[in-house]
């Protein structure tokens, strides 16, 4: 991805570090990088264009070294230091992108997963679903009710506690999309991150984004907004709005089994025996339509009122009763 926005044959994901949105400043960095990795022989039989681009470098990246990360390391050190700096910049930006990609369509593998919202409820009493006929072990469905969302009061008191210790910068404060989703605007908080330039993103609906955002990009995607009263107001329409319906809006080809930037979520787990009937299971994700659907992901969560810490497979909400119906023919 990074390679192919250097050899410009596709558009980089971010903005690379250090230049702003116009199409020079772009260019700029381009042509240094191109340069940059020809002198480390990542790019290979380098020339200067003639006739539609004259005096443009190219060249080529063989198929091997396209995705050779530990190359590309190795290489930056060969490299002088601002050039280095900002290569690295652009690659660790776009990994960013990549795991969060990679964490919506479920491809993510990363172990147990921690299911993390405001408030976290056991909505029913643990059903059992299966037992196995030599142990008696169980194998239980818990089903939980999540809350990922930031109030108008709690967001605005994140800012101010930020504000009443002079801690944060001038970038802090809530934000506007630039574009209409849906017909309509969204608002985030935007707070100093974890390093120079990087802000922590809190939206209505689904809390703290997984990835902070580089200041760049806030720029380019939100403006700042200073009535809190328009602040007020879209913040508790988009927090009312995702409590029963995905950022999709009503016409959602999924419908209600769409959870994206829905604030309110049932979680169905399955905890107790697993292993005799995980082929049972693998069965029933296998004939979901959506690729996020069909992986089998351990997660692990703890509810907000006892403290009751679960662990156990997630089933989505379409796989639920093809799961259970899978299950009572275990065994027979």
């Amino acid at each position: 991805m990074m390679y192919r926005g250097i050899m410009e044959q596709d558009s980089f994901p971010v903005v690379p570090p250090g230049c702003s949105d116009d199409e020079t400043s772009i260019q700029e960095f381009i042509n240094e990088a191109k340069a940059a990795l020809v002198s480390v022989g990542i790019i290979r039989d380098a020339f200067i264009c003639n006739g539609k681009d004259p005096g443009k470098l190219s060249g080529r990246i063989v198929d091997s070294d396209m995705h050779d990360v530990a190359r590309f390391l190795n290489r930056l050190l060969g490299l002088s230091p601002n050039i280095q700096n900002r290569l690295f910049d652009l690659f660790t930006s776009i990994l960013d992108i990549v795991l969060h990609n990679a964490r919506i369509e479920g491809q993510l593998d990363s172990g147990i997963v921690d299911i993390k919202a405001k408030n976290v409820e056991m909505t029913e009493s643990p059903r059992t679903v299966h037992t196995d006929s030599l142990s008696g072990a169980l194998t239980v469905l818990f089903t939980f009710t999540i809350d990922r969302g930031v109030t108008w009061e709690s967001a605005k008191t994140m800012l101010e506690e930020r504000e009443k210790f002079g801690a944060g910068t001038s970038i802090d404060g809530f934000y506007e999309s630039r574009r209409e989703w849906m017909g309509r605007r969204h608002f985030i908080l935007s707070l100093e991150g974890s390093t120079e330039g990087m802000y922590k993103i809190i939206r209505p609906a689904i809390g703290e984004a997984l990835r902070e955002m580089p200041s760049s990009e806030l720029k380019s995607k939100y403006r700042k907004v200073s009535s809190i009263d328009k602040v007020s107001k879209g913040w508790q329409e988009e927090y009312d709005a995702s409590s029963k319906q995905c950022m999709h809006g009503s016409k959602c080809k999924i419908g209600s089994y769409c959870t994206v930037g829905r604030r309110l979520q049932e979680l169905n787990i399955l905890g107790g025996l697993i292993l005799p009937v995980w082929g049972t299971i693998e069965k029933a994700l296998a004939k979901q339509e959506r690729l996020i659907h069909k992986r089998i992901r351990v997660v692990r969560l703890v509810t907000t009122n006892d403290s009751q810490r679960i662990v156990g497979l997630l089933i989505p909400n379409s796989a639920v009763e093809s799961v259970l119906t899978g299950l009572q023919w275990v065994g027979h």
